[in-house]
């Protein structure tokens, strides 16, 4: 007869509990399994009962505490032939007036232990110095105190009366510290949210600081675990990097402005000495008319008031005219300054996301895939990378052209934000594949997400224009090894995904 497996007998099991209409609770299932494979009844122990029975055993006497201690070992250990023993021992102490019998050396009661065994010590004392690793160097007095309790488990046997003191006085002294930390930490985040505040306020008139600071506020609201510390110091960085633009961009208008002004009242100077020029030649033609005796002598005169005058309208024209140059290139210069802060925002913007489907790029990608690699080597967590690829019919590519595809990946992007869990990435590599990050999944729980979003995609088809066009998918799976870099699993993520290309495609392969 060949052998069954368990999953074989899990589903006879599950089979007969249907067509006997039971309800298919713990005991109904264990009952009918054991039927299934042809086992034994398997029966409990009754701990929990025991426990009250051997509390109302009486315990006055020195023979009845002895039997008491040794029913409470037996119900310990789930040992039924000590217990039967020591039942029978009660019973025959509750029939016989004569002293009670020496019991056997197994069933007498364990010694109280007055040190601690070297196993235990040892284990204390490494939970001990990874309390002090993990507290730090801000306080020498919890060190000391840490590292001599430390000496006094490994030294052997540690006594149990003062080893009970020096771990009383070492959780105290714990406490304190726990309460120092939290307070510390409070201040910090009170510390970096009036930072940001400041770098609100000297400049409220730049809305993309704006953003950039609501981005770090939104970052350090939650509780700051390693993950969110990292995200707040990628925002943090960005918004200095964004202040510390804006703070020469600032100067740089300032000097340029400086500049402006300085050649302004340099033609203003030049234009009050020409008229001061102007004006003392008139004043020496007037002297000159008064003492003509003739009307020859005029004429002379009047040409050198016309000649003066012209060349005072002439300089005035020019005056205006690099006054009205000037103008014009403070205006540019300040159109150029907004440009240059729009388009360092949309720099920021697109610098880590794609543009068409707003997921990110390989650069942001990259960034992630390093980041989770180290939190998930730190915290030994699971983590997986999918490879995606789009499949459209032939014919609505014929008929709808190539944009259908951009659209394609945008709604596939969409429909994965969706469906997957809020810190699942989803990232844009190349003009055809989508990759996918899950952060604590191994290759099971990434295989059952995959599937979710094959089922979404079957319910919601894209719609494009007055065309509904269902999206199939393939996807290359692997769970990252712990010895393998990141581009490594990505690559592996790669060739998965080739394999199923070549097997048709609309199939997920799980390398």
């Amino acid at each position: 007869m060949p052998v069954r497996t368990t999953a074989e007998i899990a589903r006879q099991t599950l089979q007969l509990l249907a067509n006997r209409r039971q309800p298919p609770t713990p005991q109904n299932y264990q009952a009918v399994f054991e039927e299934v494979a042809g086992q034994d009844p398997y029966e409990a122990f009754p701990q929990r009962r025991l426990r009250h029975i051997a509390s109302l055993m009486p315990s006055q006497t020195a023979g009845q505490k002895l039997l008491s201690a040794q029913l409470h070992q037996a119900i310990e250990g789930k040992d039924w032939q000590q217990l039967q023993a020591t039942l029978v021992q009660y019973a025959h102490q509750a029939g016989q007036t004569a002293p009670l019998l020496t019991p056997h050396p197994a069933l007498q009661a364990p010694e109280v232990a007055q040190v601690l065994p070297s196993d235990l010590a040892e284990q204390l004392a490494r939970l001990i110095e990874n309390t002090v690793s993990a507290l730090g160097a801000e306080d020498q007095r919890t060190q000391d105190i840490s590292l001599q309790l430390v000496d006094f488990l490994r030294h052997a046997p540690p006594p149990l009366h003062t080893l009970t003191q020096m771990l009383g006085n070492y959780s105290l002294r714990l406490s304190f510290l726990s309460q120092e930390q939290g307070l510390r930490t409070h201040s910090t985040q009170q510390l970096l949210a009036m930072a940001v505040q400041h770098l609100c306020a000297i400049a409220s008139e730049d809305p993309p600081l704006l953003a950039q600071a609501q981005k770090v506020t939104e970052a350090m609201q939650p509780a700051w675990d390693v993950s969110q510390l990292e995200e707040i110091q990628r925002q943090l960085k960005s918004l200095l990097f964004r202040h510390f633009e804006l703070h020469t961009s600032q100067q740089e208008a300032y000097e340029r402005i400086k500049d402006l002004l300085a050649q302004y009242a340099g033609h203003m100077a030049q234009l009050s000495s020409n008229s001061q020029q102007h004006q003392e030649q008139l004043s020496g033609c007037a002297q000159q008319i008064q003492s003509s005796q003739h009307l020859g002598q005029l004429a002379p005169l009047l040409q050198n008031v016309v000649d003066s005058g012209g060349r005072l309208a002439r300089e005035s024209h020019h005056a205006m005219t690099a006054l009205q140059d000037l103008r014009d290139q403070a205006e540019a210069q300040e159109a150029q300054i907004h440009q240059l802060s729009a388009a360092l925002q949309r720099m920021q913007d697109t610098s880590r996301h794609d543009p068409m489907t707003a997921a990110l790029n390989t650069q942001g990608f990259e960034e992630a895939l390093l980041a989770e690699a180290e939190r998930s080597q730190r915290q030994g967590s699971a983590w997986s990378v999918a490879v995606l690829h789009a499949h459209l019919h032939p014919q609505d590519k014929e008929r709808l052209g190539l944009d259908v595809h951009d659209y394609s990946l945008r709604h596939l992007t969409y429909t994965a934000r969706s469906c997957l869990r809020p810190q699942d990435l989803v990232a844009r590599t190349s003009e055809q594949h989508l990759v996918l990050l899950l952060p604590h999944s191994n290759a099971q729980q990434s295989a059952q997400a995959l599937a979710r979003l094959q089922h979404e995609l079957a319910q919601r088809p894209l719609l494009y224009g007055d065309y509904l066009i269902p999206i199939d998918i393939s996807a290359g799976l692997v769970q990252a090894l712990p010895a393998d870099p990141p581009k490594a699993t990505l690559e592996r993520a790669a060739q998965a995904l080739l394999q199923a290309l070549r097997m048709g495609g609309q199939r997920v392969v799980l390398a």
